[in-house]
């Protein structure tokens, strides 16, 4: 890869992990983003709302390209159970020590992860990192790429890290598909009175699940996912909003404090090419946006830049673009489907899906089922 010039749009956290993957493969690295993470350490003594779960596979593969040794480690806490349990009472739990493993994986601020990563691509000679440049524009026979100032950049690769939204797909013609789930997912940071486990857990209902994130022993993250209007109404009320969080999460783990608190749209999208004109290639969210309920999101994006690497490392850029893009999109519309699937059945009250649901919560259960799914949450 010392040959390759490669052009990233989008230096989040998928976007730098690409950035600082491709830069030590020995590739020409230019990365822009208009909002880079601050130099200097954050020294609030409380966590950020934006925080990512990551397996314990991308957890390991994020160490070895060196971020552990920037990482604020306040700002990193494992876990290693994970409990769900359906809107019929069944629960089923998975531990590290059913994978032979310490952790399930971390729970980490996304400024953390962000902040360690640039400290690593900062220290790199072969990697241009461009915080006064937008991408306008791109020629894809010429592969050029035209930037807000006039100036030109050549590219054998332009990825776009560039969410949702993404100017890359915007500008490359690709469409999504895909639906508003006329949700909001709530995210409130509380400290708790009495010390919880490292354990993250979920719990189905009718209108939406509710979850935990523990972030140390005294902190948490509360997740719920509710009607948009409903979760809009709370939070014109910070009372009502203090009062609903005590009523579903107290009697699992006693009172609280309630530190902050914001919520966002869920949305799915799906890109319907992740890869246009042999040179244009689409990672994280601007490849896909997934229901958040079991935390794949960023993981996807992680197993995104992974993929592209290793193809690249196997195949001429050609072929190996091709085969990211068969194998990527295959993985990910298939973890779309499945969360989908366990968003709307695991909260149907109607008996004949409660009693599905109990049945597949029993299967899963099995041995070599559960050894299946364990290694699906830690990313083997």
């Amino acid at each position: 890869m010392e040959q390759l010039s490669v052009l990233i749009n989008g230096g989040g956290m998928v976007g730098a992990a690409a950035a600082l993957a491709f830069a030590q493969k020995g590739a020409q690295v230019t990365l822009l983003e208009p909002k880079p993470p601050s130099v200097e350490e954050n020294t609030d003594p409380e966590w950020d709302l934006r925080i990512s779960s990551v397996n314990n596979s991308n957890w390991q593969w994020l160490l070895g390209l060196g971020i552990g040794e920037d990482v604020r480690h306040s700002r990193v806490f494992d876990y290693d159970r994970l409990t769900v349990t359906s809107i019929s009472g069944t629960s089923l739990s998975f531990h590290a020590d059913e994978a032979g493993l310490s952790k399930l994986g971390v729970m980490v601020e996304n400024n953390a992860l962000q902040q360690a990563l640039w400290a690593q691509l900062r220290a790199l000679k072969n990697v241009s990192l461009r915080t006064d440049d937008k991408l306008e524009g791109f020629d894809t026979l010429s592969r050029t790429a035209f930037l807000n100032k006039g100036e030109h950049l050549n590219y054998d690769l332009l990825l776009g890290c560039d969410g949702a939204h993404s100017k890359v797909a915007q500008a490359a013609g690709i469409d999504y598909r895909g639906w508003d789930y006329d949700q909001r997912c709530l995210l409130a940071n509380v400290r708790v009175e009495k010390p919880i486990a490292a354990e993250t857990w979920e719990v189905f209902r009718s209108q939406g699940p509710y979850a935990l994130l523990p972030l140390t022993e005294n902190q948490a993250c509360l997740i719920d996912y509710s009607k948009r209007d409903d979760i809009t109404a709370l939070e014109k009320d910070k009372r009502a909003l203090e009062s609903h969080l005590k009523q579903t999460f107290a009697p699992h783990i006693g009172d609280f404090k309630l530190l902050k608190s914001a919520s966002f749209a869920l949305q799915r999208k799906h890109a319907c090419h992740y890869v246009k004109d042999g040179s244009i290639v689409l990672l994280g969210d601007a490849a896909h946006s997934i229901h958040p309920m079991a935390g794949q999101g960023v993981n996807l994006g992680f197993a995104d830049v992974r993929c592209l690497i290793e193809t690249l490392e196997q195949y001429s850029q050609s072929t190996a673009l091709v085969e990211y893009e068969r194998t990527r999109r295959r993985e990910n519309a298939k973890m779309m489907r499945m969360m989908d699937a366990i968003q709307f059945g695991w909260r149907d009250s109607n008996p004949i899906m409660q009693l599905a649901t109990s049945v597949s919560l029993k299967v899963a259960g099995v041995p070599w089922v559960k050894r299946w799914l364990l290694q699906q949450a830690v990313g083997k």
